[in-house]
């Protein structure tokens, strides 16, 4: 889209965040999250991706994603309005009655070989959930209860996965790079606007708060937690928006290559600032009342999120021994293939 026009939805959905976020984890409540899901449904952003050729390119979907992640939210942003509509789009599918997420194996990697019970992930306001098997083949799954999760302000619940989902298509080698690469850059970018503006709290609570009669951001120590957290957020930055800038404009396997790189790299540092952050706050950072460890929660399951760094460091060092000898099909060598044992439920 035109930069003014981006910068538009760009503002309306900061708009919308400032007035749905959440001061505490008190104020997550059922009649909350479905007013500010309606008030973000109302953006239109799910048709940004949709059509063919997109509305928008990757690289404002991931800027999109990084201005949701800065404020704790309570809506599904990613995998109804960015995640499903994208996977719809590589299938050709541009027009739908239902309204999809995404499914992920139980401990919310991308579902591997092996059989896992599977999540709707990041589903308010979705009524099935779309999963893609290793072999690239595109299930539509009904939801079933919620479950819980570590991210107090996402939605997650199981699927009536009984083998008899219905198959909405097949996607191609190329294709199932290109939606692997997407996943990955959009859940990196909302870690990433997370880590960054936390650290960018954390900043403001130094320079306010006085401590022996002193402010604690005047502190040597303080002040080189708050440098380093910034230099790690300016990685993560880096790295995820030239991943994103990579799906449009380079070759599958090599935007699947720098999304790799980007979330592996968020999955370290995004981790680490956020770390730094809680330790500048101090005790009221560990209390349920304050909204630190809503940051928290979202950036340490992220780090999780379709692939662990454990995932994705194999698979960098060498591509072709992740993937099954022959095999090319949709996901091959997808960055849950390189570890064996999964790792523990999130």
């Amino acid at each position: 889209m035109e930069a003014e026009e981006f910068t538009l939805v760009r503002d309306m959905l900061r708009t919308f965040a400032t007035r749905y976020r959440v001061g505490s984890a008190d104020e997550i409540e059922p009649q909350t999250r479905t007013a500010a899901q309606k008030a973000l449904d109302e953006l239109g952003l799910a048709e940004l991706r949709l059509a063919s050729p997109p509305a928008a390119t990757a690289q404002e979907c991931a800027l999109l994603a990084e201005e949701h992640g800065r404020q704790p939210l309570t809506t599904s942003l990613l995998g109804t309005a960015l995640l499903a509509p994208e996977l719809l789009r590589l299938l050709g599918i541009t027009v739908t009655a239902s309204r999809p997420t995404i499914a992920l194996a139980h401990d919310l990697r991308f579902p591997q070989r092996s059989a896992s019970p599977l999540v709707a992930w990041d589903c308010d306001a979705a009524d099935c959930a779309l999963h893609v098997a290793p072999d690239g083949t595109v299930r539509r799954i009904a939801l079933g209860p919620p479950t819980r999760t570590a991210d107090l302000l996402r939605a997650v619940r199981t699927v009536s996965d009984d083998g008899d989902g219905e198959v909405v298509g097949r996607l191609g080698f190329k294709d199932g790079q290109r939606w692997q690469s997407y996943a990955l850059v959009v859940v990196a970018a909302e870690l990433v606007g997370a880590a960054g503006a936390f650290v960018e709290l954390s900043t403001d609570y130094a320079r306010d708060r006085r401590q022996y009669g002193r402010l604690i951001g005047s502190f040597q120590a303080v002040q080189h937690l708050l440098a380093d957290a910034t230099v790690l957020v300016e990685a993560c930055a880096s790295a995820t928006r030239y991943a994103a800038w990579c799906l449009d404009h380079e070759p599958p396997d090599r935007a699947l290559a720098a999304a790799r790189v980007a979330k592996a790299e968020v999955n370290t540092s995004a981790v680490e600032a956020v770390y730094a952050g809680m330790q500048v706050f101090g005790g009221i950072a560990q209390t349920w009342e304050h909204v630190a460890h809503l940051y928290l929660r979202r950036v340490l399951v992220g780090a999780g999120l379709l692939a662990t760094t454990a995932d994705l460091l194999p698979v960098l060092a060498d591509p072709l021994a992740a993937a099954p000898d022959g095999d090319r099909s949709g996901t091959a060598g997808h960055p849950a293939s390189a570890t064996a044992e999964p790792e523990k439920t999130r």
